[in-house]
């Protein structure tokens, strides 16, 4: 049994975003409404949270789909951030959040003159400042090595198994464009998985864990991205295309046991919490996630019209995941 947590709102049941989308590796594309951006833009789509961010503002372009998936364009780029997931920019570190993973798929194509590049998990911190990656793969020849710890406080960590894999942990800090302007100073963290994949799962808290126990201290949480970075030591040049047909991050923890105390929620989360704790005896009853994996309803509904007027007259249109006793599956609201 999981649970799925969002701000103190528990949702108990057995979906997960990774039940879901347990073949997303063979089959995943995008899907849903799609913005495209070709200049440096924070912005939104659905529930997905976005970023494209191009040292000098042109090189390159994205495309956001509001399920998540993303596709990064570079056309002559000096360096380049292209990323989807979730934008906290809170007050609250990762453990008040939740436990943090990511699902991905990753198509490179044309690639040239990329002289670094993460492929993975992307974020920042306040309270430290800090920048952070997990790095899962790459589109330049190798994959990063002991030259991203930088600065004044550079350390190579060691090699250790974080989320069954070798992960090589490294500390550094740099002055230069930062979340809180440009010529701050900030810490930087690196995971770097010794063998690149191009799918699967990464449970970003367990390296979040990893990086405190070693002393690498993290702050509140301001975004936590799947993300498609390169760059060019030589200039504007570098040049190709990061297609993520399937790239989901969600919040996802080990459910509660009878015996634990449940954190305080407010009355109407409580009546929330209730329906969901009630459906097994409706066969009419949809729980409805968000294309994050997060709860956001409960509907009693004869059908799938009813049910899509339901969402779209509470909510907006998107992609959506509903529940139906023991099916998963999702639904497209227009």
């Amino acid at each position: 049994m999981k649970t799925i947590i969002k701000y103190g709102l528990i949702a108990t049941c057995a979906l997960t975003a990774n039940a879901f989308a347990q073949d997303f590796c063979s089959t995943a594309k995008h899907t849903g409404q799609s913005v495209q951006v070709t200049t440096n833009k924070v912005g939104t789509i659905g529930n997905v949270g976005y970023e494209l961010w191009n040292e000098g503002g042109n090189g390159g372009s994205a495309t956001f789909y509001e399920d998540g998936s993303f596709n990064c364009k570079m056309t002559g780029a000096k360096d380049y951030l292209c990323r989807t997931g979730l934008a906290f920019n809170s007050d609250k570190t990762h453990r008040e959040i939740g436990h943090m993973k990511a699902d991905f798929k990753l198509v490179k194509s044309g690639l040239s003159e990329i002289d670094y590049s993460y492929i993975g998990i992307y974020g920042w911190t306040r309270e430290p400042l800090v920048e952070w990656y997990i790095v899962d793969n790459t589109g330049s020849q190798y994959m990063p090595g002991d030259w991203v710890a930088q600065g004044s406080s550079a350390k190579k960590h060691g090699t250790f198994e974080i989320d069954g894999a070798q992960y090589t942990v490294y500390e550094g800090d740099r002055t230069s464009y930062s979340i809180d302007g440009d010529n701050k100073y900030f810490k930087q963290y690196f995971s770097v998985r010794k063998t690149p994949r191009d799918c699967g799962t990464i449970d970003i808290t367990a390296h979040f864990k990893k990086w405190e126990e070693l002393g690498l201290k993290m702050g509140k949480m301001h975004e936590a991205k799947i993300l498609g970075e390169a760059g060019s030591t030589k200039g504007p040049n570098a040049r190709g295309e990061y297609d993520f047909p399937y790239a989901k991050v969600y919040i996802e923890s080990d459910a509660p046991s009878s015996s634990s105390v449940a954190p305080e929620v407010s009355s109407s989360e409580t009546t929330a919490i209730a329906g969901i704790r009630s459906m097994a005896t409706g066969s009419n009853t949809s729980l409805v996630f968000d294309a994050q994996g997060r709860f956001v309803s409960s509907f009693e509904t004869e059908n799938d019209a009813s049910l899509i007027s339901a969402i779209k007259d509470k909510f907006h249109s998107g992609i959506y995941l509903v529940k139906q006793g023991g099916i998963v599956r999702s639904i497209t609201v227009k």
